[in-house]
């Protein structure tokens, strides 16, 4: 049985629990690297970037839903305000894109995250769909996601896969740099 929560102050515990029993997923990232510069995020320590989430959850600006087996938590959906994820404002092509005013973005969507021992059950477009659902009943709008795309493998990474993206409704907009693809739903 499948349910769904936002990250709140409330909700920070299970998701402290999920990434903790994962080392903090990915070499220690806490889901920050899309919250910070880069030059601020690779001065962080695992601890300061669980903290920095902390943090940015108990202020007001958390960004995230968990999605849970049976009270369990064992996924997880970094989407929010596309304010919140400034990383992607100064990437190197996406920095020089000339964005219509029509289609600057409200929402993005940058991580996605299944426990390991809960793997290839289709979490991870579980979770997307429910991302969808939250930013429609939010108001909706322009949202970005960028998923990796590496030499046309379906095999997702911690940002999802183009196809997983397709299914939900996003259109390739371009590719940013060998790997990266930038893709747009309007909700």
């Amino acid at each position: 049985m499948l349910t769904v929560k936002e990250l709140n102050e409330q909700t920070w515990p299970d998701f402290e629990d999920l990434f903790a029993k994962h080392n903090g997923v990915r070499g220690g990232c806490w889901c920050m690297f899309h919250r910070v510069r880069s030059s601020q995020f690779n001065k962080m320590s695992k601890e300061e970037r669980r903290l920095a989430h902390y943090n940015l959850t108990f202020s007001g600006k958390e960004a995230g839903l968990i999605v849970y087996d049976h009270e369990v938590p064992v996924a997880w959906c970094q989407f929010g305000s596309a304010e919140y994820f400034p990383q992607y404002d100064y990437g190197r092509i996406y920095s020089k894109l000339e964005i219509p005013t029509e289609l600057k973005p409200k929402w993005r969507i940058s991580c996605l995250f299944v426990d390991k021992h809960c793997r290839k059950q289709g979490l991870s477009s579980f979770a997307l769909a429910a991302a969808i659902e939250l930013i429609r009943q939010k108001g909706g709008g322009v949202v970005e996601a960028f998923p990796f795309d590496f030499n046309g493998s379906d095999k997702p990474s911690y940002n999802g896969s183009v196809r997983m993206y397709t299914r939900h409704g996003f259109k390739k907009v371009m590719r940013l740099g060998k790997n990266t693809v930038f893709m747009r739903a309007i909700l």
